[in-house]
């Protein structure tokens, strides 16, 4: 019996083969895309799993309330951990980790030009971590590897890229060009869906050891700056709310006593780092259970939208499967074996296009990896039996949820009525049902159409509104390496007077306009110092946003002013004791204009001054966030940022020559650039990835509804072939027939616009409200929608309608 229903099935497919091509294409197509994102989900879901103690290890997340923050920070002060043991018997381990892009280079001897690299994950940390993360070392001895200062641990990927075929262990790299670091072990790259990717990690003393004194003199006692993270790892059965209980008595033991009540610690599990931490600085941008829950609900939408396509076929396709339905119960078929016929033929449909889509999700990794960030290969897909079975059993039961009408709708036919040809189609039979679910495939559609719309302008939006500053023509490079006890610079450094020489020569070069000095690219956010300005307490704790600057930097940046002047060579004291504020920061600070502002007296942390000019607000980082309170003053030890305005002719020519000039003053340092607005662009990359997504998306599913709709209307049409041959007959013009069969669906694509608006305007405002800086939703996304959809529907029905009035109104009448 089972081989008969396949059989019979199997010359079904191929009896009704463009209806069967419409079904198969459809599944394929809703199948992948719903594949492809449970495929990118369970790699979400999955981060920091491959740890061996994952769910005892923690992060303390740091939220300092007297810096005006809100939401806690990843990072930590240095001294928090070595006082945990001995406070917290919960605590079985804890390490420090501290990220220092660094410059190592590999001198062996036997080269001309050392090798040298800018490593941007290389860490300094305790050795306790490689107790905590599941390190899977392939040299050396993870027990002793980094029990001691000036040793490192390196990744196969870096000992293959510094040392080749050989071992690395025993040898030396250089660290920024003066520190040799011991190599004595090597581990497997960590997986990518890890938190943090470490390539170099150094012992945690070794940081203080290459530093400047004043470091060494600060650091260990400092319990306000944010600096590293700290990961505890928990005994077996220790409560992570006893821990955090008693935080507050911990901090007001340790921490000054005037900011231990504003403090707030808490112990963040390993398993909400990647997808639900509200801690602003880890290591890697983290994802969105946001994303993930519109990521799941387009596959749904996209498999729905399959499955609907499935229902209306097959019950408009039923129809003209009546007799035979009738036949099989005049010879005794009972109804369940109808039934079991009929969702055979479907199943068999969805296994087949199970297949296909296992071969096009083969294909389309390498897109979804580009779409998404993420490295996940083949082998990813296929070694994850869970995945796999979850593929399968979506596949059945996409098979089985889109036979089941079908099946029970046709086993219900009654003999009589259908053998003797009186068997009445359209809304008595299946009609108003596959209205509905047309309906349903075109709401879905023009949401995702609307969603599209919106998360395009709103990128658009975000990477051309004026940020208040100039950005385009702008390259920045360092001249050291990126870190936050940059801001414990040396006083006596002559660095400067380097620095100074370099800009002058380039500024020699007709094609280079400005050149500056910072401590921080623009845009990309300030290091908040504590600020005592005039007329306010020192115990109010005021922290402000800040910047070093040398005299030309709001020039370089085409800076307004609203009030006061710029920093001026012309006044020594502008390099001791002036300060540029924001406008924002003047309303923070409750001065009434920014004229009053000007005169004011500042201590920035026992650098005393006063403002001499007010600016107006700029964007110093992502619009998700408003603009901050910002305070600009010459710091010249800590400048280490060159932003070089250039010409918009020669570039190539211009870059070479910086190159050349370059190496010659900084030879312990690479020349590595960037241009300020793909940097800026970059801030976004997230946004640009949801909507790049949701426009495929949204292009698929409207894919899907249009072949369904294709199929539908050529049944429609073969249904009113009789009818379309009379009214040729009797005069009616092609137009006036076209206008007849697409009327009904044209009303059905309004009526879904209705529907899916409210829907839409809800869903997208509510991801808007994310960002500090946003567009309004307007009339004109949801017409538009409308038009394409509109549009769309016409285009796909006018093709067949077409050759159904085209056809000789003879042969209609003698079909029937």
């Amino acid at each position: 019996m089972l081989k008969n229903y396949f059989k019979i099935a199997y010359r079904n497919l191929l009896r009704q083969k463009s209806f069967s091509l419409i079904n198969i294409i459809g599944l394929t197509v809703g199948l992948t895309c719903c594949f492809l994102i449970l495929l990118f989900v369970r790699h979400e879901l999955s981060y920091d799993t491959f740890h061996q103690k994952f769910d005892r290890i923690y992060r303390i997340s740091y939220l300092p309330k007297f810096a005006g923050l809100e939401q806690p920070l990843a990072l930590t002060p240095p001294p928090v951990q070595l006082v945990l043991a001995s406070n917290f018997s919960e605590i079985e381990k804890s390490a420090r980790v501290f990220n220092s892009s660094a410059t190592i280079e590999l001198r062996d001897g036997q080269q001309s030009q050392p090798v040298k690299y800018d490593e941007e994950r290389f860490f300094f940390g305790d050795s306790t971590l490689l107790d905590i993360f599941s390190f899977r070392f392939l040299q050396g001895d993870p027990r002793t590897a980094l029990r001691d200062k000036f040793t490192v641990v390196i990744t196969d990927e870096m000992a293959t890229k510094y040392f080749g075929k050989t071992s690395p262990l025993g040898k030396t790299l250089l660290f920024e060009g003066r520190h040799p670091l011991r190599v004595t072990g090597v581990f497997e790259k960590l997986p990518d869906n890890s938190h943090i990717h470490i390539d170099l990690l150094s012992n945690y003393e070794t940081m203080y050891a290459t530093e400047n004194e004043a470091v060494r003199q600060n650091l260990p006692q400092n319990w306000i700056i944010s600096h590293g993270y700290t990961y505890v790892l928990l005994r077996p059965g220790a409560s992570p709310e006893s821990v955090n209980a008693r935080f507050p008595k911990f901090l007001t033991t340790y921490a000054p006593k005037q900011m231990a009540k504003d403090i707030v610690y808490a112990l963040e599990p390993m398993k909400d780092f990647h997808l639900r931490s509200q801690a602003q600085g880890a290591p890697e941008a983290p994802g969105s259970m946001t994303y993930i829950y519109v990521f799941l609900g387009i596959a749904a939408i996209t498999l729905l939208i399959a499955c609907i396509n499935f229902v209306n076929l097959a019950t408009a396709r039923s129809l003209k499967r009546a007799k035979e339905v009738g036949i099989r119960k005049v010879l005794g078929s009972e109804k369940k074996q109808l039934v079991a016929q009929f969702l055979g033929e479907s199943m068999l449909l969805s296994l087949i296009a199970l297949v296909l889509s296992f071969c096009l999700i083969v294909v389309l990794i390498p897109v979804l990896n580009n779409l998404t960030g993420k490295q996940l290969a083949v082998s990813y897909f296929l070694s994850d039996a869970v995945l796999l079975l979850l593929f399968v059993g979506i596949a059945l039961f996409t098979g089985l949820l889109s036979g089941t009408y079908p099946a029970f709708f046709v086993s219900s036919f009654q003999p009589i009525v259908t053998l003797k040809g009186n068997f009445v189609s359209g809304k008595a039979k299946g009609g108003r049902l596959r209205q509905v679910l047309l309906g349903a495939q075109f709401v879905a559609s023009i949401a995702l159409i609307i969603g599209a719309l919106v998360a395009f302008r709103q990128l658009d939006y975000m990477q051309n509104r004026a940020l208040g500053f100039e950005k385009d023509f702008i390259i920045t490079a360092n001249t050291r390496n990126e870190k936050i006890t940059n801001v414990f610079a040396d006083r006596s450094d002559s660095t400067y007077f380097r620095l100074r020489t370099f800009r002058d020569i380039l500024l020699k070069n007709s094609d280079i306009r400005q050149v500056t000095l910072s401590t921080q690219q623009m845009g990309s956010g300030s290091v908040r110092r504590n600020v005592v300005a005039e007329g306010h307490a020192p115990d109010e704790n005021i922290f402000m946003g800040t910047m070093g600057v040398d005299h030309n930097f709001a020039a370089t940046y085409g800076l307004k002013f609203v009030a006061g002047r710029d920093f001026s060579e012309d006044f020594p004291t502008d390099r001791t004791a002036a300060f540029l504020i924001n406008e924002t920061g003047v309303k923070q600070l409750g001065w009434k204009s920014a004229a009053e502002a000007v005169g004011k007296s500042i201590n920035l942390e026992g650098k005393q001054g006063k403002i001499i000019g007010v600016l107006k607000d700029f964007h110093n980082q992502s619009l998700q966030r408003p603009i901050e309170s910002m305070l600009l003053t010459i710091d010249l030890p800590t400048l280490r940022l060159f932003s070089i305005k250039l010409q918009a002719q020669n570039r190539a020519e211009t870059l070479k020559f910086i190159q050349q000039e370059w190496d010659r003053y900084f030879p312990e340092k690479g020349f590595a650039y960037t241009f300020l607005d793909e940097s800026l662009a970059r801030l976004y990359e997230s946004e640009q990835r949801l909507s790049k997504l949701i426009g495929y998306f949204a292009g698929l599913a409207v894919l899907i509804s249009c072949l369904g709709l294709y199929g539908l209307v050529s049944l429609v049409t073969q249904q009113k072939t009789k009818e379309i041959g009379i009214r040729k007959v009797l005069g009616a013009t092609v137009s006036s027939i076209v206008g007849l069969i697409s009327r009904d669906f044209v009303i059905l694509v309004v009526i879904s616009l209705v529907i899916a608006s409210p829907l839409a305007w809800w869903a997208m405002n509510k991801w808007l409200a994310e960002f500090a800086y946003k567009i309004d939703v307007e009339w004109w996304m949801f017409a538009l929608a409308g038009v394409l959809a509109v549009a769309v529907t016409l285009l796909t029905v006018s093709f067949q309608s077409i050759k159904a009035a085209l056809m000789n109104p003879v042969k209609s009448l003698r079909s029937e």
